[in-house]
């Protein structure tokens, strides 16, 4: 043993590098908890907490604030905090200080010198700069996916446990500033072996009645399926995260300083250690032991950190050597949140518990920040297509094995994500500026990482990563339905990657310009497409630029993790309506016998039924004349209702006496008119049946006027439906909107509802003056305004069906149903919002049903476990509602469902957004909002976006299931379909014309990256690490006898071989085995579950009641693995690091089993 040591220790030497390392304490060094003042039994201990909070863009952007820019708008500067914030911790030992935000510090630490790095060393190996919290941003609770809180909090920590190790670990989450509290995020924290959390805002009558009954700090069970490996103790700061009132000591703020001089006339010490001792005890009362925290610093404080600490130094002197000659009990000193833990923990307090979270967040009667939950719609559309490139890229760098240089753009997308959660990002919180440098900062970050893919892409298609890529692999702006490749060429590469560890199929939408198009497979296959028209509100985003005017809609059956490219050309072909010209009949009978024999006659021959070039001739004399001096640009929308032929609106009342000449025979008019009765009438005695299929022939309308006399257009009937294998729906034919839902074993009346709400103004000097903005959601009337619809146009073919309305208020609308697909999709353009009458809107959808949901409905957290909601009511106090509708309102990230026992209905949201359901059967969602007045929160602007001189205008997609809540199956399926919702495939698009079909075909076009997982079980993660990767598998099952899922991961992937694998902490900084669960005493039990017991029995102490009078949860995690081959429980997210080898795919397999 002692040779390998004396080798290490001259490998070291001739190194240059020292024997001992900056990480390791050196003898009489303590960090975390050992590094701890002892608190005294019998006496107040007063936590002194020196921080700053340091928002990651708020006013300012990033580097605005980093480097003190703009100090017109606010006075910050991070450097020059951290400058300060050294330079006096190394003044004096007892001294202490938090940092939270690594995004900041790590780009502060960068700049500095070894001399700098070597004394920050110092100070972290002995506990005097402590960092808590430490993911890249001090993330928002709402509008974050628990996915993109992992990834954020993995970077940050990384950093800190590679530079610092065990010392920089830290072991308190610390959200201070974020607007309410997500139930996930405390079970996210469990699981990264944090041992507490502290929180700064909670609702203020929620507050009131914490701090009369003691209970300020809590047991929070974070998911009632983990059971206590996801309970967290939490503790709410009493003066949110400032200093007590008059004891600010910043630069910035006003409040007298202690002056210690007897001689001077100023001097004030006897007053202010009176003063604070007084608000130490008030403080005291609300708290179960004889310990208090409390936080000295605030936004961007301790610049001049000697301003600080010179007078926390006299305020712990002078106020312990007064309580030493009065015999006050009473201690004061230097300690950080990991500290204060420790002391609460010693106490052995027993705790109240928490079950459900702290959403909505009110601070007064008429402030309810709900309106967070939407404002910026489009940015936040743009994180959630940011965290699907970033798991894209993170899988492709391990599966197609690139060079390990390329993680320089992986992380800086990382790091772009990591921002993106700060708790003025992604909520819409910020300056109008600051959100264009969100974006700036994302855009860029995904364009560069984007070199993976193509990399991958490119090795995977041509066996090669040397060979010259043949395709340039485009991201296209397809939201706005935008892409500069496919509209300009007339063959191109579609390239898909499904980041989903599941096969799955996907309808896929590529802007292109009117012709004939044709979609071939990797196995050479021409699969079915359709050309439909681009509505007219899309064309016009006045962000779009483009020339397109269709798109080609096709379904992509993609693979597990895999990536498929289909090749797509415009074909030039005679269109079929041009081989019929000449035929002309001189007896109506024969054109009739005619049409029989070819009933696809004009139906299918112009693209796939696509309605916006569907024209017809007809004469001048009936045109208005807008259209009589372009006659081939006539849009005529036909339809036959459950026809699947039907191109032709529904005819609801033919005059027969039209198509008869006096002067001539009936020559099959009676015939047609035979039929036409028994179509719409039955025959005689029998009604109308909604599920008849019609067998009856089709007529396009140019038909139906040549049996006419006269030119006419063609009447709708009242309703017709929209169909594919799964349900059917009922739409109202003048308004283009849906009446029920049709589906094999029951209907659903459902209404979907476009409306706005007016939002309050006044100048928010007082509560009644609130008004509506960034934050705050408070409008003006009881009811919305609604907003009437008018059917645009109806499309039937073979990949797609669609209903489109349009109204006067700038709302689109457009309902699909897709081939073998089973939800029904709401496409929707809002905006310009309208502000010519000087009034902020706030539009919302209203999905109305008849499902008697009684009040309550649910809510996701953070995209994951779905929380009981009961209107009008809090499940910790008697609730005083002000506001309503706004009081009403949750944070939705992915879901929101109501249900009766024979219903229930989701939407699937494709950003986060605020929704409720205030009327029974009802759900309503806010998808955007345009405001004039600040609500006086700090931001100081309206939340008036504008683009290209105009409204903002958005586009956004709902997904509707309607779910059978007897059907466990369906209750899984749904639990994927909301993973699948929220990571749809990464469509790329390349220009082929260079590239001949055969080429292409000799490509390697499909790739398989893993075998897809048993149902229950989502691959959450998949990363290079080193020379490791990070394996994270997640299990989305409810609890049951049978939720446990096993995996062997020795074959799981198709082109990696997992060799070994070892255990961490969710977010990867400390292996399982070293981390210990603290235990807690409980003043009550927990229910077994919280959406059961909310709103049912309680007890006479208001605890929940069991179901069964046990925990069942409590044995979670004692299922033994067995090798490779682990066992993951409900709901658990267990995280691997696994050393694998490389084994390139098998290739040239295109044409089996695609």
């Amino acid at each position: 043993m002692l040779l390998p040591l004396l080798l290490i220790y001259v490998l070291k030497l001739s190194s240059g590098v020292p024997l001992t390392d900056d990480i390791s304490p050196r003898r009489g060094e303590k960090c975390g908890y050992e590094s701890c003042t002892q608190a005294e039994s019998g006496l107040l201990n007063v936590h002194i907490v020196p921080h700053t909070h340091d928002d990651v863009g708020w006013l300012k952007t990033v580097d605005q604030y980093y480097y003190g820019s703009r100090n017109n708008i606010q006075k910050a500067g991070v450097q020059y905090i951290l400058d300060s914030v050294i330079q006096e911790l190394w003044q004096d030992p007892k001294r202490r200080f938090i940092y939270v935000e690594t995004a900041f510090f790590w780009k502060w630490w960068v700049r500095q010198t070894e001399e700098i790095r070597q004394k920050v060393h110092t100070l972290v190996r002995q506990g005097r700069l402590q960092f808590v919290g430490g993911a890249w941003s001090m993330n928002d609770e709402a509008a974050s996916h628990y996915q993109s809180t992992i990834d954020q909090f993995t970077w940050g920590l990384r950093k800190l446990n590679d530079t610092f190790g065990p010392c920089g670990m830290p072991k308190v989450g610390w959200q201070i500033d974020p607007f309410g509290h997500s139930r996930e995020f405390a079970s996210l924290l469990a699981a990264m072996g944090y041992d507490g959390l502290f929180l700064g805002r909670l609702d203020y009558q929620d507050k009131g009645a914490r701090l009369a009954q003691k209970r300020m700090e809590m047991i929070w069970r974070g998911d009632d399926d983990l059971g206590n490996s996801s309970d967290l103790f939490t503790g709410v700061l009493f003066n949110t995260y400032s200093p007590p009132p008059g004891f600010c000591f910043d630069v910035l703020c006003d409040d007298e300083p202690i002056i210690d001089d007897p001689s001077s006339p100023m001097f004030n010490v006897d007053a202010r250690v009176s003063a604070f001792i007084g608000k130490s005890l008030q403080m005291s009362v609300a708290y179960r032991t004889d310990n208090i925290l409390v936080t000295m610093g605030d936004d961007f404080q301790y610049q001049e950190a000697g301003m600080w600490f010179k007078n926390l130094d006299k305020l712990i002197e002078y106020t312990n050597m007064k309580a030493a000659k009065d015999g006050l009990n009473i201690k004061l000193f230097y300690s950080t949140p990991d500290c204060y833990l420790k002391a609460v923990k010693d106490a052995n307090p027993t705790l109240p518990t928490k079950q459900d979270d702290f959403f909505p967040y009110a601070s007064d009667p008429t402030a309810y920040w709900t309106g967070y939950f939407t404002s910026r719609p489009t940015t936040k559309y743009f994180e959630r297509q940011g965290n699907g490139y970033l798991q894209m890229v993170k899988h492709l760098q391990v599966m197609a094995n690139l060079e390990q240089h390329n993680e320089f753009v992986l992380n800086e997308l990382k790091s772009a994500m990591g921002v993106m959660q700060h708790h003025d990002a992604i909520t819409g919180t910020e300056k109008q500026h600051v959100a264009h440098d969100y974006e700036r900062l994302l855009n860029s970050a995904i364009e560069d990482a984007t070199i993976i893919a193509r990399q991958a892409f490119n090795k995977l298609a041509q066996d090669d990563a040397s060979e010259p890529p043949l395709f340039a692999y485009e991201r296209c702006r397809l939201n706005e339905s935008s892409c500069a490749v496919s509209e300009t060429t007339n063959q191109f590469v579609v390239t898909i990657y499904n980041p989903l560890a599941w096969d799955t199929k996907e309808p896929i939408r590529i802007p292109v310009k009117f012709g004939k198009y044709e979609v071939f497979a990797p196995n050479a296959e021409k699969i079915d497409s359709q050309l439909v028209d681009i509505p007219e509100a899309v064309k016009n985003i006045p962000t779009r630029k483009s020339e397109a005017t269709h798109e080609i809609v096709f379904i992509a059956k993609l693979h597990a993790m895999g990536v498929k490219s289909f090749f797509v050309k415009k074909i030039n072909q005679k269109r079929k309506r041009d081989t019929r010209k000449n035929d002309y009949y001189t007896n109506i009978s024969d054109y009739w016998k005619n049409i029989r024999d070819k009933t696809n006659i004009d139906i299918q021959n112009i693209e796939d039924v696509d309605i916006k070039n569907s024209y017809f001739p007809i004469r001048d004399s009936v045109l208005p004349d807008k259209y009589s001096s372009n006659i081939d640009n006539i849009p005529i929308l036909v339809n036959y209702g459950n026809n699947i032929d039907g191109k032709v609106n529904v005819v609801k009342e033919i005059d027969i006496d039209l198509l008869k000449d006096k002067k001539i025979t009936d020559y099959g008019v009676g015939e047609f008119e035979r039929i036409i009765k028994e179509v719409y009438g039955g025959k005689s005695g029998e009604g109308r049946s909604f599920d008849r299929r019609w067998s009856y022939p089709s007529l396009s309308e140019d038909e139906m006027r040549m049996l006419s006399d006269e030119p006419r257009v063609v009447e709708r009937y009242d309703e017709f439906y929209l169909e594919n294998e799964f349900m059917k729906l009922r739409i109202d034919n003048e308004t283009g909107q849906i009446t029920h839902m049709i589906l094999p074993d029951r209907t659903t009346n459902l209404k979907i509802q476009f409306s706005y709400w007016t939002g309050c103004y006044g100048d928010n000097t007082n509560t009644t003056l609130r008004s509506s903005g960034a934050y705050i959601f408070r409008p003006k009337t009881k009811d919305p305004y609604k907003i009437a619809y008018k059917n645009n146009g109806t499309i039937k073919g073979n990949v797609v069906y669609e209903v489109r309305a349009t109204t006067n208020e700038n709302a689109f609308t457009t309902l699909r149903l897709y081939k073998d697909l089973n939800f029904v999709e709401h496409d929707f353009v809002i905006g310009p919002i309208n502000i010519n009458d000087n009034v902020g809107k706030e539009y919302i959808v209203r999905y109305e049903t008849d499902v008697n949901n009684k009040d309550v409905f649910y809510t996701d957290s953070n995209g994951r476990q779905l929380l009981k909601r009961i209107l009008n009511k809090r499940s910790d106090w008697n609730l005083t509602l002000a506001e309503p509708i706004a009081g009403n309102y949750y944070p939705v990230t992915n879901e929101i469902a109501i249900e009766d026992n024979n219903n229930r209905i989701a939407i699937l949201t494709d950003r986060s957004v605020g929704a409720t359901s205030l009327n029974n059967g009802e759900l309503e969602v806010m998808v955007h909002r345009r405001l004039l007045h600040d609500d006086a929160f700090g931001v100081g602007e309206a939340l008036n976006e504008t683009a290209n001189g105009v409204g903002l205008v958005i586009r956004g997609v709902h997904r509707i299931l309607n779910i059978d809540p007897k059907n466990d199956e369906e209750l899984i399926l749904e639990r994927k379909y909301v993973i699948a919702n929220h990571l749809k495939p990464v469509v790329f698009v390349s220009n082929a014309e260079n590239v001949p079909y055969e080429t292409w075909i000799n490509l390697n076009n499909c790739f398989k990256g893993i075998k897809p997982l048993p149902l229950g079980l989502h691959l959450l993660t998949l990363e290079p690490w080193d020379d490791k990767v990070l394996i994270r598998l997640e299990n989305y099952l409810e609890k049951s006898d049978n939720s446990t899922i096993e995996i062997d991961l020795s074959d799981v992937f198709n082109n990696l071989k997992i060799k070994s694998i070892r255990e961490t902490s969710l977010a990867v900084n400390r292996w399982v085995g070293e981390m210990e669960k603290w235990v807690w005493n409980k003043e009550n039990d927990f229910s077994d579950s919280f959406n059961n017991a909310y709103g049912a029995d309680y007890d006479n102490n208001s605890d929940w009641v069991k179901n069964d009078g046990k925990l069942k949860h409590e044995d979670n995690g004692n299922a033994k693995d067995d090798g490779l081959k682990v066992k993951v429980e409900a709901k658990q997210i267990r995280t691997f690091l696994a050393d694998y080898d490389y084994i390139p795919p098998i290739t040239k397999s295109k044409f089996k089993n695609f």
